[in-house]
Protein backbone atom coordinates (compact mmCIF):
# COMPACT_ATOMS: atom_id res chain seq x y z
CA UNK A 1 0.00 0.00 0.00
CA UNK A 2 2.70 2.68 0.86
CA UNK A 3 4.60 1.99 -2.29
CA UNK A 4 0.89 2.34 -4.59
CA UNK A 5 0.95 5.55 -3.24
CA UNK A 6 4.52 7.01 -3.42
CA UNK A 7 4.26 5.50 -6.84
CA UNK A 8 0.71 7.95 -6.51
CA UNK A 9 2.65 10.81 -5.36
CA UNK A 10 5.64 10.49 -7.66
CA UNK A 11 3.51 10.49 -10.65
CA UNK A 12 1.41 13.79 -9.43
CA UNK A 13 5.21 15.57 -9.03
CA UNK A 14 5.94 14.22 -12.57
CA UNK A 15 2.72 15.27 -14.06
CA UNK A 16 3.41 19.03 -12.25
CA UNK A 17 6.90 19.14 -13.56
CA UNK A 18 6.02 18.06 -17.03
CA UNK A 19 3.36 19.81 -17.46
CA UNK A 20 5.20 23.36 -16.59
CA UNK A 21 7.97 21.85 -19.22
CA UNK A 22 4.97 21.09 -21.53
CA UNK A 23 3.33 24.86 -21.57
CA UNK A 24 6.98 26.15 -21.88
CA UNK A 25 7.74 24.35 -24.62
CA UNK A 26 4.57 25.48 -26.50
CA UNK A 27 5.89 28.88 -25.74
CA UNK A 28 8.95 28.77 -27.33
CA UNK A 29 10.72 25.67 -29.32
CA UNK A 30 14.14 26.70 -27.72
CA UNK A 31 15.80 28.10 -25.09
CA UNK A 32 18.38 27.02 -22.31
CA UNK A 33 15.50 27.07 -19.55
CA UNK A 34 13.68 23.99 -21.81
CA UNK A 35 17.32 22.27 -21.85
CA UNK A 36 17.84 23.14 -18.02
CA UNK A 37 13.88 21.77 -17.30
CA UNK A 38 14.71 18.39 -19.47
CA UNK A 39 17.77 17.69 -17.47
CA UNK A 40 16.35 18.43 -14.39
CA UNK A 41 13.14 15.99 -14.95
CA UNK A 42 15.51 13.25 -16.13
CA UNK A 43 17.83 13.44 -13.53
CA UNK A 44 15.20 13.66 -10.45
CA UNK A 45 12.19 12.18 -11.98
CA UNK A 46 13.16 9.36 -14.52
CA UNK A 47 15.21 7.19 -12.07
CA UNK A 48 11.88 6.20 -10.07
CA UNK A 49 10.23 3.83 -12.35
CA UNK A 50 14.01 2.12 -12.72
CA UNK A 51 14.23 2.04 -8.79
CA UNK A 52 11.04 0.37 -8.29
CA UNK A 53 11.51 -2.14 -10.87
CA UNK A 54 14.82 -3.09 -9.19
CA UNK A 55 12.77 -3.36 -6.01
CA UNK A 56 10.29 -5.72 -7.45
CA UNK A 57 12.19 -7.74 -9.31
CA UNK A 58 15.61 -7.66 -7.91
CA UNK A 59 14.96 -7.17 -4.53
CA UNK A 60 16.95 -3.81 -4.22
CA UNK A 61 16.65 -2.13 -1.01
CA UNK A 62 15.50 1.46 -1.32
CA UNK A 63 15.51 4.23 1.16
CA UNK A 64 12.64 4.31 3.78
CA UNK A 65 9.46 5.17 1.81
CA UNK A 66 8.96 8.39 3.87
CA UNK A 67 12.58 9.52 2.38
CA UNK A 68 11.39 8.60 -0.69
CA UNK A 69 8.28 10.98 -0.06
CA UNK A 70 9.99 13.93 1.21
CA UNK A 71 12.81 13.29 -1.37
CA UNK A 72 10.23 14.01 -4.14
CA UNK A 73 8.43 16.63 -2.39
CA UNK A 74 11.34 18.83 -2.36
CA UNK A 75 12.29 18.09 -5.71
CA UNK A 76 9.28 19.22 -7.31
CA UNK A 77 9.03 22.19 -5.00
CA UNK A 78 12.57 23.17 -6.00
CA UNK A 79 11.73 23.38 -9.67
CA UNK A 80 8.87 25.54 -9.02
CA UNK A 81 10.93 27.77 -6.90
CA UNK A 82 13.26 27.86 -10.08
CA UNK A 83 10.40 28.14 -12.63
CA UNK A 84 8.89 31.19 -10.50
CA UNK A 85 11.81 32.73 -10.60
CA UNK A 86 12.84 32.46 -14.24
CA UNK A 87 9.23 33.59 -15.08
CA UNK A 88 9.93 36.91 -12.89
CA UNK A 89 13.13 37.69 -14.40
CA UNK A 90 12.41 36.38 -18.25
CA UNK A 91 9.42 39.34 -17.82
CA UNK A 92 11.77 41.75 -17.21
CA UNK A 93 14.10 41.14 -19.89
CA UNK A 94 11.18 40.13 -22.31
CA UNK A 95 11.48 43.77 -23.74
CA UNK A 96 15.07 43.71 -23.70
CA UNK A 97 15.22 41.05 -25.70
CA UNK A 98 12.65 42.57 -28.14
CA UNK A 99 14.09 45.81 -28.88
CA UNK A 100 17.73 44.55 -28.74
CA UNK A 101 16.88 41.84 -31.93
CA UNK A 102 20.38 40.17 -33.57
CA UNK A 103 23.46 42.17 -34.26
CA UNK A 104 24.55 41.78 -37.51
CA UNK A 105 28.12 39.85 -37.96
CA UNK A 106 30.97 42.02 -39.97
CA UNK A 107 33.83 40.38 -41.45
CA UNK A 108 36.44 41.14 -38.31
CA UNK A 109 33.82 39.53 -36.25
CA UNK A 110 33.61 36.76 -38.44
CA UNK A 111 36.89 36.01 -38.99
CA UNK A 112 38.01 36.36 -34.96
CA UNK A 113 35.54 33.83 -34.39
CA UNK A 114 36.53 30.93 -37.52
CA UNK A 115 40.45 31.63 -35.75
CA UNK A 116 38.65 31.01 -32.41
CA UNK A 117 37.35 27.80 -33.40
CA UNK A 118 40.28 26.87 -34.92
CA UNK A 119 42.25 27.90 -31.64
CA UNK A 120 39.94 25.71 -29.39
CA UNK A 121 39.97 22.73 -32.10
CA UNK A 122 43.49 23.06 -31.78
CA UNK A 123 43.86 22.66 -28.38
CA UNK A 124 41.70 19.51 -28.27
CA UNK A 125 43.43 17.85 -30.59
CA UNK A 126 46.92 18.85 -29.56
CA UNK A 127 45.72 17.75 -25.86
CA UNK A 128 44.41 14.44 -26.70
CA UNK A 129 47.55 13.70 -28.99
CA UNK A 130 49.73 14.40 -26.29
CA UNK A 131 48.03 12.62 -23.68
CA UNK A 132 48.24 9.29 -26.56
CA UNK A 133 51.15 9.92 -26.74
CA UNK A 134 51.98 9.60 -22.86
CA UNK A 135 49.62 7.18 -22.47
CA UNK A 136 48.56 4.90 -25.00
CA UNK A 137 44.96 3.89 -25.48
CA UNK A 138 44.15 2.83 -21.91
CA UNK A 139 40.92 0.86 -22.70
CA UNK A 140 43.20 -1.66 -23.84
CA UNK A 141 45.87 -1.41 -20.51
CA UNK A 142 43.62 -0.24 -17.34
CA UNK A 143 42.16 -3.71 -15.51
CA UNK A 144 39.59 -1.13 -13.88
CA UNK A 145 38.15 2.30 -15.27
CA UNK A 146 39.23 3.77 -11.64
CA UNK A 147 42.97 3.60 -12.30
CA UNK A 148 42.41 6.69 -14.48
CA UNK A 149 42.93 8.93 -10.89
CA UNK A 150 46.21 6.35 -10.42
CA UNK A 151 49.89 7.17 -10.85
CA UNK A 152 50.03 4.63 -13.64
CA UNK A 153 48.63 7.54 -15.60
CA UNK A 154 50.53 10.74 -16.67
CA UNK A 155 49.01 14.03 -18.10
CA UNK A 156 45.15 13.09 -16.56
CA UNK A 157 44.79 17.52 -16.52
CA UNK A 158 44.74 17.02 -20.21
CA UNK A 159 41.25 15.39 -20.30
CA UNK A 160 39.70 18.93 -19.29
CA UNK A 161 40.58 20.20 -23.10
CA UNK A 162 39.35 17.94 -24.80
CA UNK A 163 35.97 19.13 -24.40
CA UNK A 164 37.25 22.40 -26.07
CA UNK A 165 36.77 20.27 -30.34
CA UNK A 166 32.92 21.28 -28.90
CA UNK A 167 32.41 24.73 -29.55
CA UNK A 168 34.72 25.06 -32.00
CA UNK A 169 32.30 22.83 -34.17
CA UNK A 170 29.35 24.92 -32.49
CA UNK A 171 31.37 28.40 -33.92
CA UNK A 172 31.47 27.00 -37.22
CA UNK A 173 27.89 25.58 -38.00
CA UNK A 174 26.10 28.81 -36.02
CA UNK A 175 28.61 31.00 -38.82
CA UNK A 176 27.09 29.03 -41.80
CA UNK A 177 24.06 26.76 -40.49
CA UNK A 178 23.29 24.18 -42.96
CA UNK A 179 22.14 20.33 -42.89
CA UNK A 180 25.76 20.03 -44.18
CA UNK A 181 27.20 21.40 -41.26
CA UNK A 182 24.97 19.84 -39.17
CA UNK A 183 26.14 16.32 -40.07
CA UNK A 184 29.47 17.56 -40.10
CA UNK A 185 29.55 18.40 -36.60
CA UNK A 186 28.37 14.86 -36.00
CA UNK A 187 30.98 13.33 -37.74
CA UNK A 188 34.00 14.97 -36.37
CA UNK A 189 32.36 14.62 -33.04
CA UNK A 190 31.70 10.84 -33.10
CA UNK A 191 35.22 10.47 -34.50
CA UNK A 192 36.52 12.92 -31.88
CA UNK A 193 34.54 11.01 -29.13
CA UNK A 194 35.63 7.76 -29.83
CA UNK A 195 38.97 8.38 -29.66
CA UNK A 196 38.70 10.03 -26.02
CA UNK A 197 36.67 6.79 -25.62
CA UNK A 198 39.68 4.62 -26.10
CA UNK A 199 42.17 7.13 -24.99
CA UNK A 200 40.67 7.47 -21.57
CA UNK A 201 39.81 3.96 -21.00
CA UNK A 202 35.85 4.48 -21.09
CA UNK A 203 35.14 7.85 -20.67
CA UNK A 204 31.71 8.19 -22.66
CA UNK A 205 31.57 11.55 -21.99
CA UNK A 206 32.36 13.19 -25.44
CA UNK A 207 30.55 10.22 -27.54
CA UNK A 208 27.49 11.29 -25.89
CA UNK A 209 28.15 15.30 -26.08
CA UNK A 210 28.42 14.70 -29.94
CA UNK A 211 25.10 13.14 -30.03
CA UNK A 212 23.18 15.73 -27.24
CA UNK A 213 25.06 18.42 -29.50
CA UNK A 214 23.73 16.72 -32.74
CA UNK A 215 20.06 16.26 -30.90
CA UNK A 216 20.31 19.71 -29.48
CA UNK A 217 21.03 21.89 -32.93
CA UNK A 218 18.28 19.44 -35.09
CA UNK A 219 15.77 20.19 -32.77
CA UNK A 220 15.99 23.92 -32.47
CA UNK A 221 16.51 24.08 -36.43
CA UNK A 222 14.06 21.91 -36.88
CA UNK A 223 15.99 19.13 -38.99
CA UNK A 224 14.22 16.97 -36.72
CA UNK A 225 11.28 15.78 -35.31
CA UNK A 226 9.83 14.73 -32.11
CA UNK A 227 9.53 11.52 -32.63
CA UNK A 228 13.30 11.23 -34.42
CA UNK A 229 14.77 12.52 -31.25
CA UNK A 230 13.19 10.35 -28.89
CA UNK A 231 13.99 7.66 -31.01
CA UNK A 232 17.80 8.39 -30.99
CA UNK A 233 17.61 9.08 -27.40
CA UNK A 234 16.37 5.47 -27.02
CA UNK A 235 19.55 4.28 -28.83
CA UNK A 236 22.00 7.12 -26.92
CA UNK A 237 20.95 5.38 -23.77
CA UNK A 238 21.21 1.58 -25.05
CA UNK A 239 24.50 2.16 -26.95
CA UNK A 240 25.91 3.99 -23.53
CA UNK A 241 24.79 0.84 -21.80
CA UNK A 242 26.76 -1.40 -24.07
CA UNK A 243 30.02 1.36 -23.67
CA UNK A 244 29.54 1.08 -19.69
CA UNK A 245 29.98 -3.00 -20.38
CA UNK A 246 32.83 -2.65 -22.12
CA UNK A 247 34.27 0.23 -19.68
CA UNK A 248 33.56 -1.79 -16.63
CA UNK A 249 35.01 -5.17 -18.32
CA UNK A 250 31.31 -6.59 -17.51
CA UNK A 251 29.85 -10.04 -19.51
CA UNK A 252 26.24 -10.01 -18.07
CA UNK A 253 23.52 -12.40 -19.71
CA UNK A 254 19.71 -12.77 -19.09
CA UNK A 255 18.46 -11.45 -15.83
CA UNK A 256 21.72 -10.29 -14.73
CA UNK A 257 22.06 -8.23 -17.82
CA UNK A 258 18.45 -6.76 -17.05
CA UNK A 259 19.57 -6.12 -13.66
CA UNK A 260 22.81 -4.50 -14.89
CA UNK A 261 21.09 -2.25 -17.42
CA UNK A 262 18.41 -1.24 -14.92
CA UNK A 263 21.11 0.27 -12.09
CA UNK A 264 23.48 1.58 -14.85
CA UNK A 265 21.10 3.60 -16.49
CA UNK A 266 19.32 4.75 -13.42
CA UNK A 267 23.02 5.79 -11.99
CA UNK A 268 24.21 7.14 -15.06
CA UNK A 269 20.95 9.75 -16.44
CA UNK A 270 18.59 9.30 -12.54
CA UNK A 271 20.95 9.43 -9.74
CA UNK A 272 17.70 10.28 -7.80
CA UNK A 273 18.64 8.12 -4.90
CA UNK A 274 21.61 9.78 -4.42
CA UNK A 275 19.58 12.84 -3.48
CA UNK A 276 17.61 10.91 -1.11
CA UNK A 277 20.42 9.25 0.72
CA UNK A 278 21.93 12.40 1.69
CA UNK A 279 17.87 13.59 3.40
CA UNK A 280 17.92 10.56 5.05
CA UNK A 281 21.64 11.08 6.54
CA UNK A 282 22.75 13.64 9.21
CA UNK A 283 25.06 15.90 7.50
CA UNK A 284 27.67 18.47 8.96
CA UNK A 285 26.04 21.38 6.78
CA UNK A 286 29.53 22.67 4.74
CA UNK A 287 28.95 26.14 3.88
CA UNK A 288 30.04 27.64 0.73
CA UNK A 289 33.50 26.12 1.02
CA UNK A 290 33.27 23.28 -1.75
CA UNK A 291 32.78 26.06 -4.27
CA UNK A 292 36.14 26.68 -3.54
CA UNK A 293 37.98 23.93 -2.44
CA UNK A 294 36.45 22.78 -6.53
CA UNK A 295 38.87 24.90 -8.03
CA UNK A 296 41.91 23.02 -6.03
CA UNK A 297 41.90 20.43 -8.83
CA UNK A 298 42.86 23.21 -11.37
CA UNK A 299 46.00 24.22 -9.35
CA UNK A 300 49.36 21.80 -10.37
CA UNK A 301 50.79 19.96 -7.28
CA UNK A 302 54.17 22.05 -8.79
CA UNK A 303 52.61 25.09 -7.58
CA UNK A 304 51.47 24.04 -4.89
CA UNK A 305 53.03 21.32 -2.76
CA UNK A 306 51.01 21.21 0.22
CA UNK A 307 47.99 20.58 -1.94
CA UNK A 308 45.30 18.65 -0.20
CA UNK A 309 45.30 15.22 -2.14
CA UNK A 310 41.35 15.25 -2.14
CA UNK A 311 39.20 18.17 -2.80
CA UNK A 312 36.59 18.24 -0.39
CA UNK A 313 33.84 19.52 -2.85
CA UNK A 314 30.27 18.05 -2.38
CA UNK A 315 30.59 15.12 -4.60
CA UNK A 316 33.94 13.75 -1.94
CA UNK A 317 32.23 14.63 0.81
CA UNK A 318 29.12 12.47 -0.38
CA UNK A 319 30.69 9.50 -1.72
CA UNK A 320 33.52 8.88 1.04
CA UNK A 321 32.06 10.77 4.37
CA UNK A 322 27.91 9.78 3.71
CA UNK A 323 29.03 6.02 1.03
CA UNK A 324 31.83 5.45 2.83
CA UNK A 325 33.25 5.06 -0.69
CA UNK A 326 36.96 4.94 -1.16
CA UNK A 327 37.62 3.41 -4.37
CA UNK A 328 38.71 6.92 -5.71
CA UNK A 329 35.38 7.79 -8.02
CA UNK A 330 32.88 10.48 -7.24
CA UNK A 331 29.72 10.01 -6.79
CA UNK A 332 27.05 12.36 -7.89
CA UNK A 333 24.76 14.09 -5.06
CA UNK A 334 22.89 15.79 -7.82
CA UNK A 335 22.23 20.16 -8.27
CA UNK A 336 20.08 19.59 -4.76
CA UNK A 337 21.66 17.20 -3.01
CA UNK A 338 24.94 19.79 -2.77
CA UNK A 339 23.09 22.58 -2.19
CA UNK A 340 21.67 20.67 0.69
CA UNK A 341 25.16 19.52 1.53
CA UNK A 342 26.42 23.39 1.41
CA UNK A 343 23.34 25.03 3.60
CA UNK A 344 20.13 22.79 4.13
CA UNK A 345 16.83 23.69 2.38
CA UNK A 346 17.57 27.38 2.58
CA UNK A 347 20.09 27.34 0.53
CA UNK A 348 18.26 24.77 -2.07
CA UNK A 349 15.64 27.70 -1.91
CA UNK A 350 17.86 30.35 -2.52
CA UNK A 351 20.26 28.17 -5.13
CA UNK A 352 17.30 27.30 -6.95
CA UNK A 353 16.25 31.02 -7.37
CA UNK A 354 19.39 32.57 -8.60
CA UNK A 355 19.24 29.42 -11.40
CA UNK A 356 16.17 30.77 -12.19
CA UNK A 357 17.70 34.32 -12.90
CA UNK A 358 20.76 32.71 -14.62
CA UNK A 359 19.23 31.30 -17.42
CA UNK A 360 16.75 33.80 -17.63
CA UNK A 361 20.02 36.23 -18.34
CA UNK A 362 21.18 33.43 -20.78
CA UNK A 363 17.87 33.24 -22.93
CA UNK A 364 18.24 36.88 -23.23
CA UNK A 365 22.17 37.03 -24.30
CA UNK A 366 21.61 34.30 -26.69
CA UNK A 367 18.77 36.03 -28.53
CA UNK A 368 21.30 38.42 -29.85
CA UNK A 369 24.08 36.65 -29.60
CA UNK A 370 26.77 36.62 -32.50
CA UNK A 371 27.64 33.09 -33.65
CA UNK A 372 30.81 33.26 -31.44
CA UNK A 373 29.01 33.84 -28.13
CA UNK A 374 26.00 31.36 -29.48
CA UNK A 375 28.47 28.85 -30.07
CA UNK A 376 30.08 29.60 -26.56
CA UNK A 377 26.41 29.29 -24.70
CA UNK A 378 25.52 26.18 -26.55
CA UNK A 379 28.70 24.63 -25.76
CA UNK A 380 28.28 25.12 -22.41
CA UNK A 381 25.73 21.94 -22.37
CA UNK A 382 27.91 20.32 -20.36
CA UNK A 383 28.42 22.42 -17.56
CA UNK A 384 24.60 22.50 -17.21
CA UNK A 385 24.57 18.54 -17.70
CA UNK A 386 27.33 19.01 -14.33
CA UNK A 387 25.27 21.46 -12.52
CA UNK A 388 22.09 19.40 -12.48
CA UNK A 389 24.09 15.70 -12.15
CA UNK A 390 26.81 16.44 -9.98
CA UNK A 391 26.32 20.03 -8.39
CA UNK A 392 26.73 24.07 -7.82
CA UNK A 393 30.28 23.55 -6.97
CA UNK A 394 31.19 21.72 -9.67
CA UNK A 395 29.30 23.77 -12.30
CA UNK A 396 31.21 26.45 -11.00
CA UNK A 397 34.56 25.75 -10.89
CA UNK A 398 33.81 24.14 -14.97
CA UNK A 399 32.18 26.93 -15.72
CA UNK A 400 35.37 29.60 -14.76
CA UNK A 401 37.47 27.36 -16.59
CA UNK A 402 35.68 26.80 -19.42
CA UNK A 403 35.33 30.75 -19.53
CA UNK A 404 38.75 31.66 -18.98
CA UNK A 405 39.89 29.20 -21.58
CA UNK A 406 37.55 29.94 -24.23
CA UNK A 407 38.10 33.55 -23.68
CA UNK A 408 41.82 32.78 -23.94
CA UNK A 409 41.50 32.10 -27.31
CA UNK A 410 39.14 34.72 -28.54
CA UNK A 411 41.10 37.48 -27.17
CA UNK A 412 44.20 35.68 -29.19
CA UNK A 413 42.20 35.40 -32.38
CA UNK A 414 41.08 39.04 -31.81
CA UNK A 415 45.03 39.69 -31.24
CA UNK A 416 45.75 37.98 -34.85
CA UNK A 417 43.32 39.22 -36.55
CA UNK A 418 43.84 42.41 -35.62
CA UNK A 419 47.43 42.47 -36.90
CA UNK A 420 46.68 40.76 -40.50
CA UNK A 421 44.11 43.65 -40.53
CA UNK A 422 46.25 46.06 -39.44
Amino acid sequence: MTDLLLTCFYLLCAAAVATLIVRSYQAERFSFHLIFSGLYFVTFFGGFPLSMALKYGFDVSLQRPEMLFETLAVTTGGYFLYFLSYRFFDVRVQAITERSGVLSVGSFAKNSAKVTACLLALLAIVSLAVFVYLNGFLLFRLEKYSQIFSPLVSGVALKRFFYFLFPALLIAYFLAPSRRMWWGLLSVGLIFGGLSYFAVGGTRANLALAVAFFLLIGWKDRYLSAKTVVAVAIFGVVAMFGLALARYNLDVQGQEAIFTFLYLTRDSFSPWENFAHILATDVEFQGLMPIVRDFYVYIPPSLWVDRPDIAWNTANYFTKELLGNRSGLAMSPTLLGSLYLMGGLPLVAVGMGLIGKLFAETDRLFCSASPLWQGYLVGNLFNLIVLVREGADAFVSRWCFFTAVFVACWGLAYILVGKRNG
